[in-house]
């Protein structure tokens, strides 16, 4: 699998993307520049570097939205791509046909967000309504590869190599984007520049008692649960790769995209869920509402498309 880390490449897969933007109701970023910058980032992720305005709304929205999985990777580097206009009118369908699939899993991630903000404000986050419609996630999550099959499959006949090749790199640097700005919270780095807990610091305006404290709720609450597990995720991408920028291709020949969908959207809602249940009690009534104003925001986010 050709990767994207030397600057050439890296300047190749910028010049490939559109730009995202904020809005009320935020749209999911597809800019190939934000990818491929965040995807630098995430392999100098100790250096101390920061967001940058170019990669935060991207890295907010894989904060907050795992409902697709590795699949949501894939048709989020469909926009973007060098594609004629003959192209242009097919992958949309195809991009479109694929968040289809994926709307199960959405709309059940959307609830719990919606339940989430509901019990931050009252500062009491309920587990037991939260955790079994994780669950539900998942398994909507784990449905998602059979149903994009035909649409990967189509997808692949309408590109040529080296569009093939671009659209690995990107979901590639997707793939970088979520992993930077989730994973390394787990080890409670209250630190950690662009992660989870430096976020709400940062949207909240959080005192550095408050961040003190909610990491250490957060830690202890995530403690004997699943670490994310990197290397089930690299090597569904290896076998993506090599198969996707082959001549021929058949998108049933990847086992493992159902159970990687359902790992990531398990593993990504319940974070979300610890991480604000451990905040909503440290919280001040206003940090409360403000918490829970943006989740309600990232619920009911749109893709561009559809604004």
């Amino acid at each position: 699998m050709k990767k994207t880390s030397s600057p050439f490449a890296i300047l190749l897969l910028s010049a490939a993307l559109g730009c995202g933007s904020s809005s009320p109701q935020p749209s999911s970023p597809t800019s190939p520049n934000d990818v491929a910058q965040a995807q630098a980032k995430d392999q100098t992720v100790d250096t101390g570097a920061t967001e940058d305005d170019s990669t935060k709304d991207l890295a907010d929205h894989h904060r907050h939205h795992h409902h697709g999985g590795f699949a949501m990777f894939i048709a989020m580097s469909i926009e973007g791509l060098n594609a004629t206009p003959e192209q242009q009118d097919q992958l949309q369908k195809i991009e479109a046909d694929m968040h289809a699939k994926m709307q199960p899993a959405h709309d059940v991630e959307k609830q719990i967000l919606l339940a989430l903000a509901d019990g931050v404000a009252a500062g009491n986050v309920d587990h037991g309504k939260l955790d079994p419609m994780a669950q539900q996630l998942a398994e909507a999550a784990a449905g998602i590869h059979d149903g994009v099959v035909d649409s990967l499959n189509q997808l692949h006949n309408i590109l040529n190599a080296s569009q093939r090749q671009a659209l690995v790199d990107k979901v590639e640097a997707h793939l970088a984007v979520w992993h930077h700005t989730n994973v390394d919270d787990e080890a409670g780095n209250k630190d950690k520049n662009d992660g989870q807990i430096d976020a709400l610091a940062k949207l909240l305006s959080l005192t550095p008692q408050q961040v003190d404290q909610i990491t250490s709720a957060y830690v202890g609450a995530i403690g004997s649960a699943p670490k994310f597990d990197r290397a089930e995720a690299d090597n569904h991408l290896h076998a993506f790769a090599e198969a996707f920028t082959a001549d021929q291709f058949d998108a049933k020949s990847l086992t493992t995209g159902a159970q990687l969908n359902a790992h990531m959207a398990a593993w990504g809602i319940s974070r979300t869920i610890n991480l604000y249940a451990a905040a909503a009690p440290i919280l001040t009534p206003d940090q409360r509402t403000k918490a829970a104003d943006e989740l309600r925001r990232h619920a009911n986010y749109k893709r561009s498309s559809e604004n």
